[in-house]
């Protein structure tokens, strides 16, 4: 995944903003010839910390699977990893530096009932569905929507059938969640899928975030 050419650029303004470009998901996988599909722009505001996350609401899979509990899948060497939550509300991207030693992710929520600070100058697209996390946590402004590329063989659920992995019916479409209680290694971003939600955090810089359906913390 490409999140610019040098990762997140700064941009002067009233409140720290990040500018990333997100590689559209769900395209033919890198080295097979195919032609690449056009960027979309993305950018992330900074936003106060909230009270911490409550229980989400969920959703009923379709179907009832055998998960591994505790399962940690390590993303390094994958240039993207899409997973959902197995409720099917949250749905994260994420990529992982060539070095391993630096990562993003970023986690939107279809259906929440959030109290938002007001929406930033800065903002000129959406605010706010998710999260962001690289070295510090964010709520993102984004022109764009990763639900979709979690679905079962998409480029960024190369994960799916390993222990930890479920597949779970989502609006019609067969998404490749994490189950709930195991991880998903970005680097030095892990993230943890909870009844609670989704908890991701940066193990160098202890900056992370929790969200689900109910709220949002960033840490």
């Amino acid at each position: 995944m490409r999140w610019g050419e040098n990762g997140p650029m700064r941009i002067p303004a009233a409140a720290p903003v990040f500018l990333t470009v997100l590689a559209a998901l769900g395209v033919a996988a890198c080295g097979t010839g195919g032609p690449s599909a056009p960027a979309t722009t993305t950018i992330f505001v900074q936003a106060p910390q909230t009270p911490d996350a409550a229980v989400s609401g969920t959703r009923s899979p379709a179907q009832t699977q055998t998960v591994a509990v505790g399962a940690a899948i390590d993303a390094t060497g994958h240039e993207i990893t899409v997973f959902a939550s197995p409720s099917g509300n949250i749905v994260c991207a994420g990529s992982v530096g060539d070095a391993g030693t630096s990562a993003e992710v970023r986690c939107d929520v279809m259906e929440h009932t959030w109290t938002l600070p007001p929406k930033p100058a800065a903002c000129e697209f959406d605010w706010s569905h998710g999260t962001f996390l690289d070295t510090t946590a964010v709520l993102s402004c984004v022109s764009d929507a990763i639900a979709g590329s979690d679905v079962v063989g998409a480029d960024g659920t190369w994960w799916n059938g390993r222990p930890g992995s479920q597949v779970v019916t989502v609006s019609g479409r067969q998404s490749v969640a994490l189950g709930y209680g195991s991880s998903m290694i970005l680097g030095p971003i892990t993230c943890t899928s909870r009844e609670d939600g989704m908890h991701c955090t940066n193990g160098k810089t202890k900056a992370g975030f929790d969200i689900n359906r109910a709220s949002y913390t960033l840490r």
